[in-house]
């Protein structure tokens, strides 16, 4: 009979916590690369709903107020959700305002899809940083906020310039419906 050694459920518990926090600067890459893609594709946006850039313009300002607004309630409303739920819930959300925003047939439409994604979005930057850290392997807790703000800080260098380059080769639409297919996954 031979000693088998004990599985190190340990490292198999470090593994899956490190690839939550993957997931979550993922999240943020995403979100962030959402938020300010607009402002790459606002001519071809405008264009397309017969408008100039400076008008179409305006879904930013309402993005931003939605966002400003509703952070600090919507993170005192869903305080006591469990944070997996939630998540879900918000990227639930979040894909069904990125099929608004590709199939809006107006401007007001895509208005309200792009509410939908600030909503989403004020929650999800409410609760992300508390989370990355909950979920981090212990001791890793700085390195998974590291990551976190890497994610973010790779929309603008990265995902950016891939959302135009794709704006341009196939139309603003299919960014938003990529960005869409993303977070789907």
């Amino acid at each position: 009979m031979t000693n088998t050694p004990p599985h190190d459920f340990s490292a198999y518990a470090n593994r899956i916590r490190t690839l939550r926090v993957v997931a979550l600067a993922l999240s943020a890459f995403i979100f962030n690369t959402t938020e300010f893609i607009p402002i790459a594709l606002l001519s071809d946006i405008g264009a397309s709903f017969g408008m100039p850039a400076h008008k179409a313009g305006m879904m930013m300002t309402v993005y931003a107020w939605i966002v400003a607004c509703l952070s600090l309630p919507a993170m005192l409303i869903t305080a006591k959700m469990e944070r997996k739920k939630l998540l879900m819930g918000l990227f639930t959300i979040f894909i069904i305002s990125h099929i608004m925003t590709v199939l809006a047939g107006s401007f007001f439409v895509l208005l309200i899809a792009r509410a939908g994604v600030a909503l989403a979005h004020a929650v999800f930057w409410s609760i992300t940083a508390s989370l990355v850290v909950r979920v981090a392997p212990k001791g890793r807790q700085t390195t998974a906020l590291g990551m976190l703000a890497t994610g973010s800080a790779l929309a603008t260098v990265l995902g950016l310039p891939l959302g135009r380059m794709l704006g341009e080769y196939f139309s603003w639409r299919t960014t938003f419906g990529m960005i869409g297919a993303i977070a789907f996954i």
